[in-house]
């Protein structure tokens, strides 16, 4: 792998304008009042919302995938995404439970 001055200079300038801008996002957020209270239950009620609507959907496509092909390449896929979920959410809470 060739790393040449440019791929650097190219690196280091995405990071600068990627913080700049998530400064810039933050600070406007603060005068708007964009993260109070009512903002950040709002999104976490959607989170909740999408990630059991992302289960149910993931549980159904197993079901289904394992009912019509059997266990193959995309039942195996499903199921991944299916545990990345759970694992990932089973975390979470932990992590939040020792937190909060």
């Amino acid at each position: 792998m060739d790393i040449s001055i440019d791929t650097i200079a190219g690196f280091f300038t995405g990071a600068g304008v990627s913080l700049l801008l998530l400064y810039l996002y933050f600070r406007k957020g603060k005068k708007y009042r964009r993260f109070d209270e009512r903002y950040e239950r709002i999104h976490t009620l959607a989170r909740n919302v999408s990630w059991s609507l992302t289960l149910v959907t993931l549980t159904a496509m197993w079901i289904t995938l394992l009912l019509m092909e059997g266990p193959k390449l995309a039942f195996y896929l499903v199921l991944s995404a299916y545990i990345v979920l759970l694992l990932s959410y089973m975390s979470s809470v932990f992590i939040l439970n020792r937190k909060l």
